[in-house]
This record gives structure tokens, sequence and C-alpha cells, in this order.
């Protein structure tokens, strides 16, 4: 019988180890899915839509060869089509022929304007070359590809999509080890077999009988009692031995290269908008502002900011230039660094204009600073609008994570403690009037030092003047006012205001006086007629909800002069 458990053993082995074998050789999938198609068409852009790449799992590898440059970027499909507009161009579609998927062209006709797509903010990865490109895709969140040449001329017309087959090698490993235990198993029961065999063997003297008489035959009873002891055993133990052998092979059958459908949720669903950003995006996008900000300020020349920069930290920026050219003795504008990146919040949006909010920690700064970006148009590039500074101890409330992203708020939002475009006006109004201010219970000026240092250099300046008179103003400096959701239900709001001092003489014949950078701005010392001084402040809040009782905090802020005239 131990003979025999061996040579089961050995068979299940064999039959373990041909089917590990055989899921690695004959029964593999190909490596890879590949469809391609060529056709001729004078349109300068391709687009493969998400539904094309997404025709079997895994990440598709797109590659395109023509007659010139070649060009492929993977972004949101939406963000693809926004881009595209009603430009002539080609969309790749699957299609079922015989039994098999097939790319097919449709050229889609229109009439506008052309653009070369290479740098655009839109793309999550992208790759240029000569004649040919190939660009891996990584295949979630509705992502689609667009193919151009330089966006003028015909787009490459020969592609081909390669998805690879990832093949799950768990089960074949797993019959490969047990296989090859049980034929060590097999083999040490032949070995035990084989000695108890030769234990046994050897000649045996059989001992004659007595004689005996004649035996009374018994009446057998036909009650079959089941077997016990050591054979019973054997028999259970053998059985048990072939339904695991044939448990093994019939559950050991070729894997299928075809992806099976997965049941979809029903029922009412919501439908977040995607974040605008994604990382990969965001760093690109922060590498290019921080070589656009440090070639200008290097040059001290605002033109060089124009690719990056706009509104009002384009206008603080350039102004600060001027005074750079007035005096050596004026100092380098706020660094701008891309990294480390320690805060980021995207606006979840399919919509146009579209901002995000940065924080970054350049070295040599003292404290943190916020970059706002705006997007204005799909073709358009993401632009700096503010450059905050952060106060100390400052607490950003919290905020959706970046990959889900913050739903923008208006300017005018009524479900606000303040509507963001108020700000400047009532905020002004702290400053110049304090407690006695109809906005005061609005604010929460307990640990704010910007409005202490204002509001008390404010006063010095009324006290100081015995032959002139100030007035203060306080306004909103741009209507760019950007406002992303908290999930408390308030926001942050990065707003523009604009101080406006005008100091004019009491008396005829006096005049007005300044030194310092107003004096570099006026070129004079002074005027008899007046000065009207302007400061720009980049202003950073948190704006609670208007149900909540909290009040409206200053975060950050950045102050320059922006100009100095007479009067």
């Amino acid at each position: 019988m131990r003979l025999l458990a061996a040579i089961g053993l050995f068979f299940l082995s064999l039959g373990m180890l041909f089917v590990g074998v055989a899921e690695r050789t004959i029964w593999s999938p190909p490596p890879s899915h590949n469809l391609s198609v060529q056709f001729d068409s004078t349109n300068p852009y391709v687009v493969i839509p998400s539904a094309t790449l997404s025709g079997f799992s895994g990440n598709p590898t797109v590659h395109v060869s023509g007659r010139s440059k070649a060009f492929v970027a993977s972004g949101r499909e939406g963000d693809i089509l926004a881009w595209v507009g009603e430009a002539p161009h080609t969309e790749i579609t699957t299609i079922s022929k015989k039994g098999s998927s097939e790319l097919a062209p449709n050229s889609i006709f229109g009439s506008g304007n052309l653009a070369n797509p290479k740098g655009s903010d839109l793309w999550r990865d992208s790759v240029s070359s000569n004649l040919s490109a190939t660009l891996e895709v990584a295949n979630n969140d509705g992502a689609a590809v667009i193919i151009a040449s330089d966006g003028l001329s015909a787009a490459p017309n020969n592609i081909s999509i390669n998805w690879p087959i990832v093949h799950d090698l768990t089960q074949s490993n797993f019959l490969l080890i047990a296989g090859g235990v049980v034929l060590v198993a097999a083999f040490i029961m032949n070995v035990w077999a084989i000695g108890h065999h030769k234990r046994r063997r050897g000649p045996r003297r059989k001992v004659p009988r007595a004689p005996q008489g004649p035996k009374t035959r018994r009446r057998t009873s036909q009650i079959i009692v089941p077997s016990k002891g050591r054979r019973a055993a054997r028999k259970v133990r053998y059985g048990v031995a072939v339904a695991l052998s044939l448990a093994a092979l019939s559950g050991c059958s070729q894997p299928s290269s075809t992806p099976t459908p997965t049941p979809s949720a029903t029922g009412d669903t919501v439908q977040l908008a995607p974040p605008a950003l994604v990382s990969s995006q965001i760093d690109r996008i922060l590498a290019d502002v921080a070589d656009v900000a440090l070639l200008a300020d290097q040059h001290h020349q605002k033109l060089l900011l124009e690719s990056r920069f706009s509104g009002p930290a384009f206008d603080m920026r350039a102004a600060h230039y001027f005074l750079q050219s007035k005096s050596k003795s004026v100092g380098d504008a706020m660094t701008i660094a891309s990294k480390p990146l320690t805060f980021s919040l995207p606006a979840a949006t399919s919509d146009w204009p579209r901002s995000v909010m940065l924080v970054t920690d350049p070295a040599g700064e003292t404290l943190p600073q916020m970059l706002v970006l705006q997007q204005d148009t799909p073709r358009s590039q993401y632009m700096v609008n503010f450059v905050v500074g952060l106060m100390p101890g400052a607490k950003i409330p919290a905020v959706p994570v970046s990959t889900i992203g913050s739903i923008p708020s208006s300017a005018d939002s009524v479900y606000l403690r303040l509507p963001p475009m108020d700000i400047p006006v009532t905020y002004g109004d702290v400053i110049d009037n304090g407690a006695a201010s109809l906005s005061s219970a609005a604010y929460d000026v307990t640990h704010d030092a910007f409005y202490k240092d204002v509001s008390a250099g404010q006063q010095a300046q009324i006290d100081k003047l015995s032959k002139g008179k100030i007035k203060f103003k306080h306004s909103l400096g741009s209507s760019q006012i950007i406002a992303l959701s908290t999930t408390s239900g308030g926001a942050l709001v990065a707003v523009y205001m604009k101080d406006y001092y005008t100091i004019t003489p009491v008396k005829a014949g006096s005049a007005v006086s300044v030194s310092g950078l107003e004096k570099l701005m006026l070129g004079t010392g002074g005027s008899t007629r007046g000065i009207r001084s302007v400061y720009g402040d980049m202003l950073l809040f948190y704006v609670p909800a208007l149900s909540d009782n909290e009040r409206i905090r200053l975060l950050g802020v950045t102050q320059g002069l922006l100009d100095v005239k007479g009067l």
C-alpha cells in the first residue's frame, strides 16, 4: 500500500507541475492587445477619446508617426475637447468587425482657430519628436489623447495603441511549488515502501497444522459492518488524495484574456466635478513660474513676467522693478520657489476660469508664501494673480484634499459671512475707524498684525501733520477675486485692496514732502499742491459660512507701493 501511495503522489505532482508550466506557456494569453489604423486626412488634430483608450484594461501606449513632427499629449477628455473647440479634427473610435475590434477614424469639420498644443497647462503628460512619438497614458479619470504636429499642418496619420495584458502567475507559482513538494513526498514515500518491503521479505518456514475434525458451517449474516482499523484509514487517505488531485486539475483552466465587465452602480448619483489639476500638472506649472520669476528678477524687466504673471502680482512686481531701476538700495522682490510644496488646493470644476492655491516655503524667506493662479480660457496658461506672504502663526482651515478639489465660491456669494467683493471696503473701514466701524463685528483683529501696523501708521501720520491734512481711502483694486470653499462651508478668499493716501497742505505756500520709496517713485522730494500715494495689498482671508459664529480672519498679506503722484 505504501508503494501505491507513492505512485499516486507521483502522478499528482506530475499533474500539478504540468498545469503550472502550461499556464506560463501554452495557456498563457498574448503579451498585449494591439490596434492600429492608417488614414488620409489634413486635419491638424487627432483626438483619441476615453472610450477608445478604455477598450481593454490597463494603461495603453500610443505610438504615432507621420511625415513631419509628432506631438502626443494626455489629459482629461473634456479639457482636450475644450482646447480643440470648433477646430477641424479627427476622432479615433473603436468598432467591432467579425468578432474583433478595429480603430476607425471619424473626420469632424470645423472652422475654429488653430494653435500649437505644445506646452499647454491642460496636459497631464506630453512628448514630442520628429516623425514619430510614443506616450504611455495613465488610463484613469477620463483620460484622452490629443495628437498633432505643430497645430497648423496635418497631424500624424499612422496610429497604433497597445494595451499590455497582465498575466497573474499566482496560481501557476502555487502549482509549481505544491507540485515540487508533492514530488518530494512521493520520493520519500517510495523510499519508505522499498525499505519496508526489504525488511519483510525472505523465506519463511510453514509449521504443519495438526489434524482437525470437521467444522460446522455457520450461517453467514448479510449485515455489512463498516471496516475499522488501519485498512479503513488507508482507504480514507487514498480517497482524499484522489479528490485533491481531481480538484487541482479541474480548477486550473486556461485564463481568459478578454476583460470581464463589472456591474455598475444604479440609482441616483451625484457627479462631482474633478479637480482642475493633478499633481504632475501642478509641479510642471510651478517650475515654469519659478523660472520666469527668477529670470525677471535678475533683469528687473516686467516684460519677462507677462508669460506667467497678471493682475495684482504683475502690477506690484512691475512697480518694484521700477523702484530698483531708480536705486540700487532697493532690495529684491519676494523669491518665488517651486519647492517645497506644502499645500495644494485646485478648484473642482469643468468650467473656466479655473484657479488653484499653492503654498511653498522658499529658502531664505522667513515665512511661507501662497501663490494663487488662474486660467481664464482653455488655451491660456495659468497666471499668477496673487503672491501672498502668510502671517506668523496663521492657520489655514481644513480644506478638501487636492485629489478631490474645492468648489469655487462666487465674488458676490451670499452664503458667506460677507461677500468677497465687499471685503476691501469693509476691512479698510475697520482699519480707519477700529471698533467704531460698523463692520468691526465681522472681523477678528485680535491677532491681526497688519491691521495694527496700518491703523497705527495712519494715526501717526494724522498726529504728525500740522500744516496739512490727510485722507484715507480703501477700495477693491481688481475684479479678480478668487475664492475656494473649505470643508466647513467657508472659503479662502484672495482679494486685492488699494490704499489711497492723499495729503494736501492747509496753508498757501506750504508743501508736502516725501521720502524713502515714495520719493523714488515721485522723482522729487515733494509738491506744493499735495501728493497722492497708492499702495497695493494682496490679501488672503478666511471667510466663514453665514451660519457660522466665527469671524473673518486675515491669513496673509503682501503690500507694496504702486504709484506716487503730485496733485
